[in-house]
């Protein structure tokens, strides 16, 4: 019975981190930002890790914030060959802002995916944030 138990609970995490991380599949080729993904930000977590998917070869980034502001302090990009990049981000956006484009380094910019460290405002119970991560072709 324990075991079912345990199961069904890392089912239901699992469920959580998917629904809150959401990757966007970049099937297009062409040059410009294309949204990578979108991940909702609240109290009860610092940090996220967000898996990009398909055509995942970028200059650079940059992060949007909608709803409530988020202070973003750090991002990890994993690329392909599971090299890093620290990227220090320190920066407070309020809502509808954006960070400044933060360029990848070295000829292997296939991301695998990333990791971005953040802290939230203090704010009312249950308010969150979502973050729209952006590569530039």
């Amino acid at each position: 019975m324990k075991k079912n138990l345990w199961i069904v609970l890392v089912t239901i995490a699992s469920l959580q981190a998917a629904i809150a991380q959401k990757p966007a599949v970049v099937v297009k080729d062409n040059a410009g930002w294309h949204r990578i993904a979108t991940t909702v930000v609240d109290l009860k977590g610092d940090r996220d890790e967000i898996a990009v998917l398909g055509n995942d070869h970028f200059k650079s980034l940059k992060l949007k914030v909608t709803d409530k502001p988020v202070e973003i302090t750090d991002l990890t990009v994993v690329y392909e060959n599971d090299t890093r990049q620290e990227i220090p981000v320190r920066n407070f956006i309020k809502a509808g802002g954006e960070t400044r484009v933060l360029d990848l380094e070295g000829k292997e910019r296939a991301i695998k995916k990333i990791i971005l460290m953040y802290k939230t405002v203090p704010n009312a119970k249950d308010d969150k944030s979502h973050v729209e991560i952006f590569g530039l072709k």
